[in-house]
């Protein structure tokens, strides 16, 4: 019996099918889901590479995302301070100089990460140099002024501040020139100069400055200028002879003499009393029989001094009268001793 003929098996067509099938699967069409857009970081930047230590600087990064979505910053620094501020952020380098990374992590709402980062090198600040101080004249009489020069220098470039000091003496002037007036005491001075740069780094030099002081003054003479004259006569013994009471006052006048500068005098009596100053004074005689010593001291502007003194004897007498008592043979009536 004879079997049915079995349709023939089409080869070439399954073949077909299966190819076809497989780039279905592998090729995806246009209604595929596409892969979700992550966070993209453009450029990164610090506003300077390099700082002095403690300094700080400004690191900016400029980030974007394909589908608008927003961005979280997150920033990180392998040493120092970090003030974050969104897409930036204020990093204070430490105290130690070397080279630090500050890096940044950008995020956005799905979870997606960019990540970037900078190297900035922390340097130390060099002091200023003072390549010079100098004083002209060096050696001065008190009073005299000399004028002080700094040259100085910051090996970075930065501005200088000039800040000068002196114990003794007078300074005029800001900057690298100033004026310095010498104070009355002799004897060797010092001057500082402080210079400071922008970051606070200072150095200090001084100068030696001499003051000199001339010969000590010396008194030449004293005299006496009585408004009564004829009450007032020098004494054999020394000094003067003076009639009590202020009908005899008398002007004392110092005659001193100095190499340098202005004198200054200083009066004194043991009794009666001294009015004015200078070289010459007004001296009024006590009431009282005494014996007066009028002291004077001159000074120069150094301190230094000379000194005199002058006796005055002072004697009783009744005011005087015209009308003369006389008695034949008493001279002490006459004359009224």
């Amino acid at each position: 019996m004879a079997h049915p003929r079995e349709a023939p098996v089409d080869i070439a067509g399954m073949a077909f099918a299966i190819a076809l099938f497989a780039l279905f699967l592998v090729t995806p069409d246009g209604s595929a889901d596409a892969a979700p857009a992550t966070p993209t970081i453009d450029f990164m930047m610090a506003t300077r590479s390099t700082v002095f230590t403690d300094e700080s600087t400004e690191v900016f990064c400029i980030a974007h995302h394909a589908d608008d979505r927003p961005l979280i910053y997150t920033w990180f620094a392998s040493e120092g301070i970090l003030v974050p501020s969104n897409d930036s952020a204020l990093w204070f380098a430490p105290a130690e100089p070397g080279t630090y990374t500050v890096s940044v992590e950008v995020r956005d709402d799905a979870g997606s990460i960019a990540y970037d980062s900078v190297t900035i090198a922390a340097v130390p600040n060099e002091p200023p140099v003072v390549a010079s101080l100098t004083a002209v004249p060096s050696q001065l009489l008190p009073g005299e002024s000399a004028t002080l020069t700094c040259d100085a220098y910051d090996p970075e470039g930065q501005a200088i501040e000039y800040e000068w000091l002196g114990p003794s003496g007078y300074i005029e002037g800001t900057g690298p020139v100033v004026t310095w007036t010498a104070p009355a005491r002799p004897g060797p001075h010092n001057v500082v100069v402080k210079v400071t740069d922008e970051m606070g780094a200072s150095h200090t030099r001084n100068v030696r400055i001499t003051v000199v002081c001339p010969t000590p003054p010396q008194i030449e003479e004293l005299l006496v200028w009585p408004m009564l004259p004829d009450y007032t006569t020098e004494d054999v013994r020394g000094g003067y002879r003076l009639l009590r009471g202020s009908y005899t006052e008398c002007e004392l006048e110092c005659i001193a003499v100095a190499p340098y500068g202005d004198l200054t005098y200083q009066w004194s009596a043991t009794d009666g009393s001294i009015s004015g100053t200078g070289p010459i004074v007004l001296f009024t005689p006590p009431h009282d029989t005494a014996e007066v010593y009028v002291t004077v001291v001159v000074r120069d502007v150094c301190g230094q001094s000379a000194e005199a003194e002058m006796l005055f004897r002072v004697f009783l007498r009744e005011e005087y009268s015209t009308v003369v008592d006389y008695q034949p043979g008493c001279l002490r009536c006459l004359y009224g001793y």
